[in-house]
């Protein structure tokens, strides 16, 4: 049954009509910003603006739009208005961040569930094989990385976010999938579970250096475990990782167009460690085996780039570690663009580590997946 809206001081108060008020400010601004903007552009700009073909092929809205942007008055100083009204108010972060307890932020993919998850996730175990298969054909051991999402690491700092409940065997269901289809996987969640501090960044979608570098050490020591490098012959040099603090505003700040307002409107700016790792160096017959070929090199996405993982890595492993890993690489970005590259071809590693994080497994499969399939002889699910 629908409820009328009337005022009722004892139920809902004054406050209740402040979203509304603030709302009908920033829309009665935006208009008049507009009909200003529009007196700013020169008429020859709008020739042909209300010819019938144009109208219908969609030419005239693109052509209204491109001028508005191009002469909007205030644009940024009104947009940042806007964004420290909504957020402020209804401490609105957009589509993709959502907010936790205070200062905490997190990604909407990791609190997202998706049709068809299943076979989503069914089908890149699939990949994972088929691949794992293909390379020891030719001589190359793979070992999947599986990172855990930041939502089932710091769920202490989630406050009022649901994180759903069928999402807590995921992690361990996939992992052992691949293990049923004898790939090598580690699960990275252990050591950070075991960790008492904060793993991840506050505003950032990453492990910070702590979680970092406790996932590269367990990376390290399974691949040696399993036989697939030798032990590093000394243990890594403490005088070659140099620690300061620094103030450091994650990728969520940025997602959320919350980087651009005051200090004192936004959520807090972290003070985190920030180090410098020096490389590791070796004689060049210990870098390059009887093949003459690298030894470890690393697929995967922006895990593989941040906090100085691979960097720590490499210190742990005792040799370099050639790192392949992508920005915004999803599942299959770096894995499929470095085994099918000219590059692979002529000088593949001896050990191929693909990262993946725990929120690719079950999204909705891409295009490029479903082509990987495809030339892999799979069918998606």
């Amino acid at each position: 049954m629908s409820e009328c809206f009337t005022y009722d001081p004892g139920k809902a108060g004054w406050k209740r009509f402040i979203p509304v008020a603030a709302f009908a400010i920033i829309m009665l601004g935006g208009f008049a910003v507009t009909l200003t903007s529009l007196y700013e552009v020169p008429e020859e700009k709008w020739d042909g603006i209300g010819k019938p073909k144009r109208l219908l092929d969609g030419e005239a809205t693109r052509q209204f739009s491109g001028q508005l942007n191009d002469h909007f008055l205030l644009s940024k100083p009104f947009a940042k208005i806007e964004r420290a009204v909504t957020w402020t108010i209804a401490g609105d972060t957009g589509a993709s961040v959502r907010t936790g307890c205070p200062d905490w932020l997190f990604l909407s993919d990791e609190l997202t569930p998706y049709s068809h998850a299943a076979d989503n996730a069914t089908a890149r175990a699939d990949i994972v094989a088929k691949v794992a298969d293909n390379l020891q054909k030719q001589g190359i051991k793979l070992l999947v990385a599986v990172v855990p999402d930041k939502t089932r690491i710091e769920q202490s700092h989630l406050c009022s976010l649901h994180r759903p409940t069928a999402f807590t065997g995921r992690l361990n269901s996939w992992v052992n999938s691949l293990r049923d289809k004898k790939v090598e996987v580690v699960d990275l969640s252990a050591p950070l579970m075991s960790l008492t501090e904060e793993r991840y960044y506050r505003s950032d979608s990453h492990w910070n250096e702590r979680g970092a570098n406790a996932a590269a050490k367990t990376l390290a020591d399974q691949l040696v475990a399993l036989n697939l490098v030798d032990a590093p012959k000394k243990a890594p040099d403490p005088g070659a990782i140099v620690s300061t603090t620094s103030p450091r505003s994650g990728d969520l700040m940025r997602v959320s167009n919350l980087e651009g307002l005051p200090a004192w409107m936004r959520p807090a700016t972290e003070i985190t460690q920030v180090s410098k790792v020096a490389p590791v160096v070796v004689a060049s017959d210990d870098l390059f085996g009887d093949a003459g070929l690298p030894t470890v090199a690393i697929v995967g996405t922006s895990f593989s780039r941040a906090a100085n993982f691979v960097p720590f890595f490499s210190q742990h492993l005792g040799k370099p570690v050639a790192n392949l890993a992508k920005d915004g690489g999803d599942f299959d970005g770096a894995a499929y663009g470095y085994i099918n590259s000219a590059e692979f071809k002529k000088e593949a590693p001896k050990v191929l580590v693909w990262e993946i994080p725990e929120r690719m497994l079950e999204k909705t499969l891409t295009a490029s997946e479903k082509k990987w399939l495809s030339e892999l002889g799979l069918k998606s699910r």
